[in-house]
């Protein structure tokens, strides 16, 4: 990939996309849907943290997701998909 076509955050902004995040969590990436870029960070929706904090407030449900922000020096990584299909050597006995 070129500095050119190489994604912006910005260009990301409403994407599923995958993250090592460790305040969500240190063991494996999460699933987290970008909703904001800000210089200091991203605001982030992931499912993972959502069910922490439903279970912290013992709630079964909430009527909007919950949003927050995490500052780029907690972000480990952030994995993006090319326009391209990508498979599994692995899967297919490569």
């Amino acid at each position: 990939m070129t500095e050119n076509n190489a994604p912006s955050l910005h260009k990301l902004i409403g994407e599923n996309l995958v993250a090592a995040i460790p305040i969500i969590d240190e063991n494996s990436p999460s699933l987290v849907k970008l909703l904001a870029v800000e210089n200091g960070g991203i605001w982030i929706e992931s499912q993972k943290t959502t069910n922490h904090w439903l279970s912290q407030i013992g709630l079964p449900a909430t009527q909007k997701a919950y949003i927050f922000f995490v500052p780029y020096h907690q972000i480990s990584w952030i994995l993006d998909r090319p326009d391209y299909p990508a498979l599994s050597e692995k899967a297919l006995g490569l």
